[in-house]
C-alpha cells in the first residue's frame, strides 16, 4: 500500500515539476530542447530519489560531478545532454541492480 502511495506521489511531483518547467521553458527554448530537458530532469530526480531512499547518499556526489563535468566540456548542448542522460541511466541501473542483489541475497 505504501509503495503505491509513494509511486502516486512521485507521479504527482513529476507532473507538477514538468508543468512548471513547460511554462518557464516555453519562453526560453525550442520545442525539441524542452523534450530532452524534461526527460533529463525526470532521470535526474529518479536517480536521486532511488539512491537516497535505498541508502546510497553517494549518488549526490556522482550527480554533482556529472553536472560539473558538463560545464567543462566545450561540445554542443546536445552532446552534453546525451552525456548526462547516458550516465544517469548507467548510475540508476547500477543502483537498481545493487538493490536487487541485496534483496535476493538477504532472502537466502
Amino acid at each position: 500500500m505504501i509503495s503505491l502511495w509513494l509511486f502516486l506521489t512521485y507521479l504527482l511531483m513529476e507532473a507538477l515539476i514538468n508543468g512548471v518547467f513547460h511554462v518557464v521553458s516555453k519562453r526560453m527554448k525550442s520545442q525539441e530542447n524542452r523534450r530532452v530537458s524534461i526527460f533529463k530532469g525526470i532521470l535526474e530526480r529518479l536517480l536521486l530519489i532511488v539512491g537516497l531512499i535505498y541508502g546510497y547518499p553517494q549518488v549526490i556526489i556522482a550527480f554533482g560531478a556529472l553536472k560539473i563535468g558538463t560545464r567543462f566540456q566545450k561540445n554542443s548542448k546536445i552532446s552534453n545532454d546525451y552525456f548526462l542522460i547516458g550516465n544517469f541511466i548507467s548510475l540508476l541501473t547500477a543502483i537498481l541492480f545493487a538493490i536487487i542483489i541485496k534483496h535476493f541475497t538477504a532472502s537466502f
